[in-house]
């Protein structure tokens, strides 16, 4: 179709592409497997032409470049179907090449991408706009000559949304995608059905959306918490939502646009409270509707397949989620019909069961020419023939799958839940799980050195997963996501020799700009100021060193309790003290705050001579780091699992502290924990500090009530007292434990006091 004056145009650029020169910040990511510059530039101005095939999508992938040459330059061009000069080529070849592969040339006659399919085209153009983006940086379409062979490392390169929890809007689901495209990730698992939220509609059983898509909001409880399904037109406070048909069919297609397949996940057989609450009949026969549907009930089976006869007929890519984790399975061991069922199938453990029930429902999928995924809990009991497993519970499952010759998506909670925390500051917004920072993403790898040589091809892939409990808008899902999808993206398309890390941080600095231009909501935990401290023996000096994750941009610092500007103190090293500093300190880029700001009080905590003594033993658990703990200048993060935390249980935290000589002192403080959703610490009932000049004679400097805080949510509650300056050498500090939960706790049994670093000045 094309005349050989182009072929010759190809071959000239693909010879030029052995002088390669320093490439110029374009902050391409995810990075390109071969990208080689030469001297040189192509600017696009009116003149130039898009040459594309005369077929439909390569006329969707030409109007998708021309719209955006309009929106960013105001540039109007043509289009046309035969080769030139001065023209932008996109060109379908007929050679062999990876799934995605393409070709990106820019020389004097202009740009040619190509691709052997239309999706190596569509990532060739994402490389493209990247190049020129953001307008901030680039002021017209000045493009350095180049050449481009790229490829990606995996097929699956993914993202699970969770929309169970909180229904998430169709045009926030398309700005996912968005997200996800630029970033040249192809599959978008969506998780439309759980345990207290049914999201799709089914016309077999219109009840799971009149009902199901709905709860009854209870108070401060959270979703989950005696969840109960109901009516949108409940007498009763309601949330939740629900996709039409028509919805799901427009997502699909905006998502095919952009060379994603969507990946519905049905929830079977556990996490189906709000199904068997519009559907009783499927649970099993005890006084309780667990959530857990009957394996032994015919009627389960016919209604689970009903719904996937309609799903498929929405969702056209080849895999279907089934769900399959944390099965409670105590219900089909009481179950009649389920003792019947094992005794038919000769199943001697409720695993088992479970291998039954997800290997029926596999044959019935695969007569849907789709096939079945699950998380990796499928495999107890037995995993079916041509199942695939979705490895988050560590590397494990996909270790085990993968050498049994099913294929794997590799998706372990650490690091790839981006629901968890990505940075350690008390002003993060909500999240849950443990700590997943960008670099630790950006340095995963999906195929560890357990899995055999010639089993390795089975891993396809991996994806991160943004679960939904504390994420209940665009504007945190776009936080937790960026800009570790952005790692994630290097992670798994780019080939493991081809990475570079300080180059990737490098080019986050032009990746940011081009979020901002965008619009999203990205977050700045990478560069949000931290810290360590330690301590010279022999010149009794304290030594505090800031840094941020990336190593990036300026960190300004005060030490009179003002905010950091541009014209506060630039950090260029470590930080003396002898006596307690109040530091307040900010990462600040091209002249502006980003991430949040780090104010501790560092004391000196009276370096080797300051001895702690415990009435009650704090827990070994729960050491915090031993007896110097409390001094060691370790704040704890809102979480319980932060190694820093010191927990006693049941008892008072009650402690005798000897500074080691009389100092003048003005002030102690010291935090406590509380998180009634997730743990059993609760802040104490009462906080008596009292100093002494002697040891013996003690004066209360504070007695303080607590009030109960019924608030979910982690809190850090710090207790300070400020009195006028005296001699001190000895400080005893009582915090009351209330010993027992409270009723209205939704644990039982003895309460925990988590306590962190005393500061004193």
């Amino acid at each position: 179709m094309y005349s050989s004056r182009l072929a010759l145009l190809f071959i000239l650029l693909v010879v030029t592409a052995c002088k390669n020169i320093e490439p110029p910040k374009m902050g391409i990511i995810p990075q390109p497997n071969e990208i080689n510059y030469q001297e040189g530039a192509f600017t696009i101005n009116d003149k130039t032409v898009i040459v594309v095939e005369n077929n439909i999508e390569a006329k969707q992938l030409a109007n998708g470049l021309g719209s955006f040459l309009k929106d960013k330059f105001n540039l109007t061009l043509e289009y046309s179907t035969t080769a030139q000069d001065n023209a932008i080529h996109l060109i379908k070849t007929s050679r062999d090449g990876d799934y995605g592969a393409y070709n990106l040339n820019i020389g004097k006659e202009g740009v040619v991408i190509e691709g052997s399919t239309d999706q190596g085209i569509y990532y060739g153009l994402q490389t493209l706009k990247q190049m020129l983006s953001p307008k901030a940086n680039i002021k017209e379409p000045l493009l350095n000559y180049v050449h481009v062979n790229d490829a990606p490392a995996y097929k699956w390169r993914g993202m699970m949304l969770d929309v169970a929890r909180h229904f998430v809007p169709k045009d926030s689901i398309k700005k996912v995608l968005d997200i996800l495209a630029m970033h040249k990730m192809n599959k978008f698992h969506w998780h439309l059905v759980d345990g207290i939220g049914w999201r799709i509609q089914i016309d077999a059983y219109p009840e799971l959306i009149k009902k199901g898509a709905w709860r009854k909001v209870k108070g401060d409880k959270k979703p989950w918490e005696d969840f109960e399904a109901t009516y949108r037109d409940s007498s009763s406070a309601v949330y939740g939502g629900y996709y039409t048909k028509d919805d799901l069919r427009e997502i699909v297609a905006y998502a095919k646009e952009r060379y994603i397949d969507i990946i519905p996940e049905i929830e079977m057989p556990g996490h189906s409270e709000a199904a068997l609450q519009c559907f009783p009949e499927f649970s099993c026969d005890t006084d309780l509707i667990t959530g857990v549907y009957c394996a032994g009930n015919e009627g389960t089976f016919e209604f689970l397949q009903n719904i996937i006869s309609e799903v498929v007929d929405i969702f056209p890519n080849e895999y279907l989620h089934i769900g399959g984790d944390e099965v409670g399975k105590e219900s089909w061991l009481k179950c009649d019909k389920c003792k019947k069922r094992m005794q038919q199938e000769n199943l001697q453990t409720a695993e088992e069961l479970q291998s039954y029930f997800v290997s029926r429902m596999e044959k019935y999928i695969n007569t849907k020419n789709r096939k079945l995924i699950g998380w990796d809990e499928i495999l107890e009991g037995g995993l079916p023939e041509r199942a695939t497993v979705m490895s988050w519970r560590g590397f494990a499952g996909g270790i085990e799958a993968a050498n049994a010759g099913h294929d794997v998506v590799m998706t372990p909670g650490d690091p790839l839940y981006l629901d968890h925390s990505q940075g350690k500051s008390e002003y993060e917004p909500p999240s849950w799980g443990g700590y997943n920072n960008v670099l630790k993403i950006y340095d995963f790898n999906p195929v560890p050195k357990d899995i055999a040589p010639d089993k390795k091809h089975h891993i396809l892939g991996a994806q991160g997963n943004l679960w939904t409990e504390q994420v209940k808008s665009l504007s945190h899902i776009q936080y937790m996501m960026l800009p570790r999808i952005s790692a994630l993206s290097e992670a798994i398309w780019t080939k493991a020799e081809k990475k570079n890390r300080e180059h990737f941080i490098n080019k986050l600095d032009v990746h940011f700009d081009r979020l901002d231009e965008m619009g999203y909501n990205y977050s700045g935990s990478s560069l949000t100021p931290d810290y360590d401290v330690s301590y010279n023996k022999v010149n009794k000096v304290f030594n505090l060193r800031l840094h941020n994750e990336l190593d990036l941009y300026e960190i300004r610092y005060t030490l009179d309790g003002s905010n950091p500007t541009m014209q506060s103190e630039l950090y260029s090293g470590p930080i003396e003290y002898t006596t307690a500093i109040e530091l307040n300190a900010m990462c600040f880029r091209n002249g502006e705050p980003i991430g949040f700001p780090l104010k501790k009080m560092f004391s000196t905590g009276f370096g080797d001579q300051c001895k702690v003594t415990y009435s009650n033993a704090y827990n070994e658990t729960y050491g915090g780091g031993g007896d110097k703990a409390l001094f060691d200048n370790k704040f704890a993060i809102a979480r319980g699992d932060d190694p820093s935390w010191q927990g006693i249980k049941e008892k008072d935290f009650e402690v005798l502290i000897d500074l080691g000589s009389v100092n003048e002192l003005s002030y102690v403080g010291l935090n406590f924990f509380q998180d009634i959703g997730a743990t059993s610490v609760m802040l104490p009932t009462k906080v008596i500090i009292s100093i002494s000049k002697d040891g013996e004679n003690f004066k209360t400097v504070l007695d303080e009530a607590i009030a109960t805080q019924e608030k979910r949510e982690p809190i850090i509650k710090t207790i300070k007292s400020n009195f006028d300056k005296q001699d001190v050498s000895h400080i005893k500090i009582i915090a009351k434990n209330r010993s027992v939960l409270p009723e209205w706790h939704i644990r039982k049994g003895p309460a925990w006091i988590f306590v962190d670093e005393i500061s004193v000045k």
